[in-house]
């Protein structure tokens, strides 16, 4: 942020940085790839000409935000200023590109790269090498990538932890666990053994540490040691699939070993053991963090809440959330969105009232959320007040691309936080005909739960639905639409008594049953003008008739 303040004040200035300047900006800004390509493009527009830090910059970052396409692009135009003599290609350049292939896995296009660095005299490094084990192990070709281990050998660079790690990890990728576990205990027991030509031992000098040799006339047997790490049994841990015995046995393994298992060691055991269906062992596994010391992050608790969730267990799940925020861990949006799959279909009006809260807390966060899980959750729970419990699915499906949702769940949301018992008005101004119909079942959905928890209704239920005085005619069109797509599910769907307008009287006592010749929804459109009413009211003694019909079906 204080580059960029800076910056701003050279240019304030009327300044113009030269290419170091804009060169420290863009680094300190890698992760940020709208910022820096917009950088580049000033710096473009002043005519400062960019330099190979300029361009290994920008391929780094392109990496971070995986757009490979454009950083082959960037790399094409690089060798087309080497042709030409405008720059010299660097072993950084080349490294940037291969991690680029390698995540993206273009391994065709990593090796292109390696023949690039050949030609051009440039010897790969330890980074560069990784890399190219990764752009095959990463596409599942483990055979290649081992040859590559070997091939990096021969040339002089001694292979470390991550490089045998790059080739174990790409065994799980591919599901190939028991490869994983043969390579592992194969290395660990005899090394990796290379043989090596006279002239590849000339080369090599005092470059490798750690290694036996057995020279023979022709050749030399080289073995490179293969050191387990953390991360290593990490990996292990991960190929023992939904199998939580194997994976503590690979933990104790690892404490034979002399090294102490992590956070993430730990959070891999408690996500077999929820896969699993062990919900308790996942617990006991978070429990016993928490005695031997360990401080827990936001990852350990999330993939506990996970293990909750898969067992729906949804009780204990929101007993860990706030367990979390206890002890000032904030929730990430991984975490908010796996407690916000946590229900089962047509929930509780508790369950919905707690997923929304979750959903608030989140927005309240900073995280953008995609309100798929949460809308489905609404609709579902509205919808089961309808006596066949499926409701008319389809007329979501209709405006779902084109309606926001934002509003409807603050309307929502704002009714199920309010008590029942008091002034039941509810506002869908300003809603489309689909929403209306969400927050309207959501009223009626509640009123009935908390009806067959013993609470009776006290009042009539009002709905808002726009002024008289509208503004235009299309606004006049709109809230009418609304009015009869209210009325129709109040009516035709659910069997209520509606009145319509501010004018409207109470109904009587006792609610009268029409003929089954004709709908409700035909007597109430005499009410209808061509103008909005602007409000719609449940009569108490419909409601009252309605709900004693439910609670009936409810018993049987």
């Amino acid at each position: 942020v204080q580059a960029r303040i800076i910056f701003e004040g050279l240019l304030a200035d009327k300044i113009t940085p030269n290419v170091y300047v804009f060169n420290s900006l863009m680094n300190v800004n890698a992760h940020s790839f709208s910022y820096n390509f917009s950088v580049y493009k000033h710096m473009q527009n002043l005519g400062v000409p960019p330099d190979l830090t300029s361009y290994n910059i920008l391929l780094k970052t392109c990496c971070n935000a995986k757009e490979y396409k454009l950083a082959q692009e960037i790399y094409e135009e690089i060798k087309k200023k080497e042709q030409n003599g405008l720059l010299k290609l660097d072993v950084f350049t080349y490294s940037t590109m291969m991690k680029v292939f390698a995540d993206a896995k273009m391994w065709k296009l990593a090796s292109d790269i390696k023949q690039d660095m050949q030609s051009a005299g440039v010897r790969l490094n330890l980074v560069t090498w990784s890399s190219l084990i990764n752009a095959y192990a990463n596409s599942g070709l483990v055979d290649r990538a081992i040859e590559i281990l070997e091939e990096m050998t021969r040339d002089g660079c001694q292979p470390t932890a991550p490089c045998f790690n790059i080739i174990l990890t790409g065994c799980v990728k591919s599901c190939q666990y028991d490869r994983a576990f043969r390579l592992f205990y194969d290395w660990k027991e005899y090394g990796v053994k290379i043989s090596l030509s006279p002239e590849q031992k000339g080369c090599f000098g005092d470059n490798f540490s750690y290694c036996e040799e057995h020279t023979s006339n022709s050749s030399t047997l080289l073995v490179v040691p293969f050191r387990p790490t953390v991360t290593t049994y990490n990996i292990l841990m991960k190929a023992c699939g939904t199998n939580g015995e194997r994976a503590k046995s690979v933990m104790n393994e690892m404490r034979r070993n002399g090294l102490c298992p992590d956070l993430i060691s730990w959070s891999i055991l408690m996500d077999i053991y929820g896969s699993s269906q062990n919900r308790d062992g996942a617990i006991q596994a978070l429990r016993r963090m928490q005695r031997v010391g360990m401080k827990l992050n936001v990852t350990a608790y999330t993939v506990a809440i996970k293990a909750c969730v898969e067992n729906k267990d949804l009780k204990l799940a929101l007993h860990l959330f706030e367990e979390m925020k206890a002890h000032q861990l904030k929730p990430n949006l991984v975490t908010y969105k796996t407690l916000l799959t946590a229900r089962n279909k047509y929930g509780s009006l508790q369950e919905v009232q707690q997923c929304l809260a979750i959903y608030q807390e989140m927005r309240k966060a900073g995280y953008q959320a995609n309100d798929y899980y949460l809308k489905n959750l609404i609709v579902e729970w509205c919808e089961g007040v309808l006596s066949s419990g499926n409701g008319n699915r389809e007329y979501y499906q209709l405006d779902q691309r084109k309606e926001s949702f934002k509003l409807v769940l603050e309307k929502v949301t704002t009714f199920l936080q309010k008590d029942v018992d008091q002034n039941q008005t509810v506002d869908v101004r300003g809603l489309s005909k689909v929403e209306s119909r969400v927050v309207v079942l959501s009223v009626l959905r509640k009123i009935k739960e908390k009806y067959l928890l013993g609470r009776a209704v006290q009042d009539d239920v009002v709905i808002i639905t726009g002024h008289g005085k509208a503004s235009s005619a299309k606004a006049e069109t709109s809230v009418v639409e609304v009015e009869h797509a209210i009325v129709a599910v109040l009516t035709d769907e659910l069997g209520l008594e509606v009145l319509i307008g501010p004018g409207s009287r109470p109904a009587s006592s006792k609610p009268t049953v029409p003929a089954r010749s004709r709908s409700h929804l035909d007597l109430a459109s005499k009410h209808f003008s061509r103008r909005p009413q602007g409000m719609i009211k449940i009569p108490i003694n419909s409601l009252n008739h309605w709900l004693k019909r439910k609670a009936v079906r409810t018993v049987q």
